[in-house]
């Protein structure tokens, strides 16, 4: 059977604590939520790191030291719960999670001053199987709400669960099984503790991993939101509209059904720059693709092509629902106008609309209904022309 030196486990642990404080520390993002969900990781590890302090200490064999230094561990693994609940974007209460802090190292440190060793012990099991167990379960309810998640995530949840089951066992053995009890307070089968040992050595390391790689995903996945989208107006940039265009064509053309190309150009938008500078001109774009945006499906694809024109790819049922919908959007338009402190700012729009066929491509598409737009311009303005 494989024999393990818990006092090691309790090293590794506290070494690994610091080496995640490091990993972490190299982690900086933009995200209020997740910055304060990083300082409690950091304040949970470094918690952790009390276990390796008292490992290298000459009192590291005295009882009361390595009380003092589990129920600082019991906090820092409350602050792990806390920290995943405020990094997984759940509900948290910062007056209750620090009270449920310091009453778990208050729970372990009075056990150890006042209690018998019975007792202390039960107050591990206790506390170390409520707080995995309160992981587990807010872990795998968010697997079950979040349709995307990713090996992390269940690794986390095996982790907490295998980490609670540890100290179920610990719990029934210190009912049932009273005394002797080893100094370092791991009151369980032999053949459980080489488990037990190597997840507590393994958590603070692990957890930091996890942390660290979620953290950076988060970020790599703004970072391509950013490039798929215009900075000024928030719709789509030309670059996101072929990603998302494309995919768009090919589910259309699997489900048999109309996708229409509409391009829209704002009249004489040089006017408002001249007349009114190009931070109003900013604003009366932001204006525009707001109101268009609003009067379309959720379905239909928004994006700024270039200056003052936009795209918008739109499912439909038929041509006649497409023209109705960019008639609609025309008018809403004009009728919209942009409010400033001088007065208003009355916008008209003239749109373009052309349709996918089988034997185009979206660049195709997008050249047709921008020569529609072309001639509702020359023909006009506010108005809406229709292609083939």
């Amino acid at each position: 059977m494989l024999s393990i030196d818990v006092y090691t486990c309790y090293a590794v642990a506290g070494a690994g604590s610091l080496v995640g404080l490091g990993l972490l520390a190299m982690v900086r993002t933009e995200q209020a939520r997740v910055t304060y969900a990083l300082g409690l990781f950091r304040w949970a590890l470094l918690c952790l790191s009390v276990l390796l302090c008292v490992q290298l200490s000459p009192l590291s064999m005295r009882p009361e030291v390595l009380k003092g230094a589990i129920g600082f561990a019991g906090m820092g693994v409350a602050l792990l719960a806390w920290a995943f609940r405020q990094l997984n974007g759940r509900r948290t209460y910062p007056v209750f999670g620090f009270l449920v802090v310091v009453l778990v190292g208050l729970a372990l440190w009075g056990a150890a001053a006042f209690g018998s060793d019975q007792q202390y012990v039960q107050a591990i099991g206790v506390v170390f199987f409520l707080v995995s167990m309160g992981m587990a379960l807010d872990q795998g309810l968010l697997l079950i709400q979040n349709s995307k998640f990713n090996g992390g995530d269940i690794t986390l949840l095996l982790a907490a669960c295998e980490f609670a089951l540890n100290w179920v066992v610990l719990l029934y053995w210190a009912f049932t099984q009273p005394g002797p009890y080893p100094s370092h307070w791991l009151h369980m089968p032999d053949w459980l503790m080489p488990i037990t040992g190597l997840s507590f050595a393994l958590l603070p390391l692990a957890v930091s991993s996890v942390v660290f790689a979620s953290v950076n995903e988060r970020l790599m996945q703004q970072l391509r939101a950013r490039s798929l989208s215009d900075d000024l107006t928030g719709a789509l940039s030309r670059r996101g509209l072929r990603e998302l265009g494309e995919r768009m064509v090919a589910l259309q053309a699997m489900q048999a059904s109309v996708l229409a190309v509409l391009m829209i150009d704002i009249d004489f938008f040089k006017d408002v720059n001249d007349r009114h500078g190009h931070a109003m001109g900013d604003d009366v774009l932001r204006h525009v693709t707001n109101t268009v945006r609003d009067h379309l499906r959720e379905d239909a694809l928004l994006a700024r092509y270039g200056g003052e024109e936009f795209s918008v790819l739109l499912p439909v049922r038929s041509r006649l629902e497409a023209q109705s919908i960019a008639e609609r959007v025309r008018e809403i338009v004009e009728l919209s106008p942009f409010e400033t402190k001088t007065g208003e700012i009355r916008v008209t729009v003239s749109i373009g609309i052309a349709f996918h066929r089988e034997d185009t491509t979206l660049e195709d598409d997008l050249a047709r209904a921008d020569m529609c737009l072309y001639e509702a311009k020359h023909t006009g303005r506010n108005r809406v022309v229709t292609g083939d």
